[in-house]
C-alpha cells in the first residue's frame, strides 16, 4: 500500500465552501482505480489543508499524484501546494 499525502491552502472564511465541495465529490472519488480509502483533514487556523489517500499500490498513487490532481478542478478558496507519495510500513 502507498500514500499520497496532499496539502493544500484554504483561503480564510472559505473553509465551510471547500468542505461542501469534497462531499459532493465523495461519490466520484470512489470510483478512482487503486483507491482503498481517504482522510481529509480539518483546515488549520493559518489555512493549511491536508488529506491522507491510501492506494493499493505506487503505481496508482504516482498517477494520481501526477496526473489526476494537477488536472482536477480545485475546490472554491483552495490551491493545490503539493503532493507526495509514500510506502505504507505499518498499520493498526
Amino acid at each position: 500500500m502507498h500514500a499520497l499525502l496532499v496539502t493544500a491552502d484554504v483561503e480564510p472564511g472559505r473553509e465551510d465552501e471547500g468542505l461542501e465541495y469534497l462531499r459532493a465529490m465523495l461519490p466520484d472519488l470512489q470510483q478512482i482505480p487503486g483507491l482503498l480509502s481517504g482522510y481529509w483533514l480539518a483546515t488549520t487556523k493559518d489555512g493549511e489543508s491536508l488529506a491522507i489517500v491510501i492506494f493499493e499500490d505506487e503505481a496508482a498513487a504516482k498517477e494520481m499524484a501526477e496526473i489526476g490532481l494537477p488536472n482536477a478542478p480545485q475546490p472554491p478558496g483552495a490551491t493545490f501546494r503539493r503532493a507526495e507519495v509514500r510506502e505504507v510500513v505499518a498499520q493498526i
